[in-house]
C-alpha cells in the first residue's frame, strides 16, 4: 500500500482525489464491544463523510449500535448512534463527522469502530465502513 510518509501507516496517494478507507466489521469480532482499531487517516486529512453498509443484520434482542471514529474507544465521532439502523440490511451514506473529526486531522489517526448490544445477545451482524477523506497532498 503507498503511504505519504515514511514511517506511516496512513493511506495516502499523490493523487487530487477523494481517497478512502474500507473495512468489514462483525458482531464477534474480538474486542469488538470496547472498540477495535481498523485502519489510519493521514495527518492534515479532511473527513468528508462516512458510509456503512449492513449486509447481515446484526440481531441482539433489545438494542444493536454499531458506532466509528477517531476519537479512541469511544468511537462515535464519525459514526454516532442512531445513525445506522443495524437491524435492516441497507446502505446508509454521507454521514457527516463531528466533533473532533470535523477538522483537518493534525495527526495521523487510528480510525475506532465499536458494537454495544443489549438483551439477548447476537448471533449475527456484519457490515462494511467506508471512510472517504480529502488527504493534505497542496504541497
Amino acid at each position: 500500500m503507498a503511504t505519504g510518509t515514511a514511517g506511516t501507516t496512513a493511506r495516502q496517494y499523490n493523487h487530487q482525489l477523494q481517497h478512502f478507507l474500507r473495512f468489514h466489521v462483525t458482531y464477534s469480532d474480538s474486542g469488538i464491544a470496547s472498540g477495535v482499531g481498523k485502519q489510519t487517516l493521514p495527518a492534515g486529512a479532511i473527513i468528508t463523510g462516512t458510509d456503512v453498509l449492513v449486509d447481515t443484520t446484526f440481531n441482539a434482542q433489545t438494542t444493536n449500535v454499531l458506532t466509528v471514529g477517531i476519537n479512541g474507544t469511544t468511537a462515535n465521532n464519525m459514526v454516532a448512534s442512531g445513525d445506522v439502523d443495524e437491524t435492516t440490511a441497507a446502505l446508509t451514506t454521507g454521514i457527516k463527522p463531528t466533533g473532533t473529526a470535523l477538522a483537518s486531522l493534525a495527526a495521523d489517526s487510528q480510525v475506532w469502530v465499536k458494537y454495544t448490544q443489549t438483551g439477548t445477545a447476537a448471533t449475527q451482524g456484519s457490515a462494511y465502513v467506508i471512510v472517504k477523506y480529502i488527504p493534505n497532498n497542496d504541497l
